[in-house]
């Protein structure tokens, strides 16, 4: 079997061809199984078979929200209330998911690497610190899962087995799936606009699928070209392939279509209609398996609580996040099993912000040293809350697990790989860079963390 460097291609052209979206073709090498290795010392937990993962996008106030902390910058009309001993709660931003807390957990004990926006937000979607020197390399963990999970899809799974909504305003940008075949990159959806052109009608069916074998049979050289040169043009064949099964799939246009009550169930908002979209692509079990959506405008340096920044971005959450929840735990398969059941959700942003008073603009900075987590579904107990912060949010007094540490970005992909049935331990030699690929990387910016499902949010 060939390696990467088989292929008689340079580092430099290697890096180039690996930092665009569609250059998976040469890295296909790669998928086959000589050249993955694992440990093999761990029994991944396999409780689920989807991933929903919210991003807050900008960063969410912890200490405004789900790890509240009162004091005199609290304002009265958050109506806090303890929910349950040591559990405040700002009611009147999210009453909805107030209602639901036996159906999801709290980890109040993560911190993060960084505290720069976009350095962070690749952080969260990569689940390895940012390395300039790799960072076109390293592949999401949405990519990763998308990779595992291709040997399980039915010949009746056309829809994309990673799905990004709302990746609009990120200063990170939507990664791309690095050395990864374009195949596992994101398709990506912006609710913002129409989304009509996701439906064919049946009587134009016969038409469009006559013009598409007219072009397959002008570039069937394109296609069955091995050369180089051809390359590019095969990726996008790839895309155009996927596409072309997405629209033809006559479930496609209801995954897409948006009910009035429905929307306004959600919230109205574009991100309750990423959500109503999440659910459906769950409910179809049509090939999606990972699925990230983000939510803009959680940065709020300035007058946070101001009706149009924390409330407004609470109340759209609290809408889009309380009717998928409810959802998804109401909604069942034929066996019994609830969308919950077999859905992992998470929540979360890329930072915390400055806990204690607000700032002279009225408003918090970023903050990495805590923040609070949201989790629930496949397996996960609901009502559980893991760790805890001191008085004013500032700093993590107790892991809540049984690692004397606080909780990172690498074991939360971790515990997602673990639940979806992934062996985390697991490497792909042969990259662009020569640096073997840790699913997990045991290396974190400054430390030796060991990186591990959080079991305590199972109970």
């Amino acid at each position: 079997m060939r390696n990467f460097s088989d292929m008689l291609l340079t580092r430099r052209q290697a890096m180039q061809i690996g930092g665009v979206s569609l250059g998976g073709y040469w890295f296909r090498q790669l998928l086959e199984p000589a050249n993955v290795q694992a440990a093999g010392r761990v029994k991944p937990r396999s409780s689920a078979r989807f991933c929903i993962f919210v991003m807050l996008d900008g960063g969410q106030s912890h200490v405004d929200a789900w790890d509240l902390k009162e004091g005199k910058w609290t304002p009265g009309d958050f109506e806090v209330k303890e929910m349950q001993p040591g559990v405040k709660w700002p009611t009147a931003l999210y009453p909805k998911l107030g209602k639901q807390m036996d159906r999801f957990a709290l980890l109040r004990s993560v911190e993060t690497w960084d505290s720069v926006h976009g350095r962070a937000q690749y952080y969260v979607q990569a689940a390895h610190a940012l390395n300039p020197a790799l960072q076109k390399e390293i592949p999401p963990v949405g990519s990763v899962v998308a990779l595992e999970y291709a040997s399980r899809r039915k010949a009746t799974d056309t829809m994309p087995p990673y799905v990004a909504l709302n990746v609009t305003q990120s200063q990170a940008g939507l990664l791309t799936s690095g050395f990864l075949p374009a195949t596992y990159s994101p398709f990506h959806v912006d609710t913002n606009v129409s989304l009509s052109s996701y439906k064919i009608e049946d009587s134009a069916r016969p038409e469009f699928e006559r013009r598409w074998k007219l072009l397959q049979s002008f570039d069937a050289r394109l296609r069955n070209d091995p050369s180089l040169a051809a390359k590019a043009y095969r990726d996008y064949n790839d895309h155009y392939e996927g596409a072309f099964q997405l629209v033809m799939d006559k479930r496609t246009a209801k995954l897409f279509e948006l009910d009035a009550a429905e929307r306004r169930r959600y919230g109205s908002s574009l991100t309750g209609d990423a959500a109503i979209i999440a659910r459906n692509l769950v409910e179809a079990d049509g090939g999606t398996h990972f699925i990230f959506l983000q939510q803009n405008g959680w940065d709020h340096h300035k007058d946070i609580y101001k009706r149009s920044n924390h409330y407004e971005c609470s109340w759209e959450l609290d809408s889009a996040l309380g009717a998928l929840l409810e959802d998804l735990a109401t909604r069942k398969r034929a066996d019994g099993t609830t969308l919950l059941d077999e859905t992992l959700v998470f929540c979360m942003g890329e930072f915390g912000r400055t806990p204690g008073d607000i700032t002279y603009l009225n408003g918090r900075d970023h903050y990495q040293y805590a923040m609070t987590v949201l989790a629930a579904g496949g397996g996960i107990k609901g009502g559980n809350i893991v760790g805890k912060t001191d008085e004013t949010g500032a700093k993590v007094v107790d892991t809540g697990w049984d690692v004397k540490r606080s909780i990172y970005m690498e074991d939360i992909a971790t515990t997602i790989y673990s639940a979806m049935g992934v062996d985390w331990t697991k490497t792909i030699k042969g990259t662009p860079s020569g640096r073997d690929f840790y699913l997990i990387e045991p290396f974190a910016t400054s430390q030796f963390i060991g990186a591990r499902e959080i079991s305590a949010l199972f109970g």
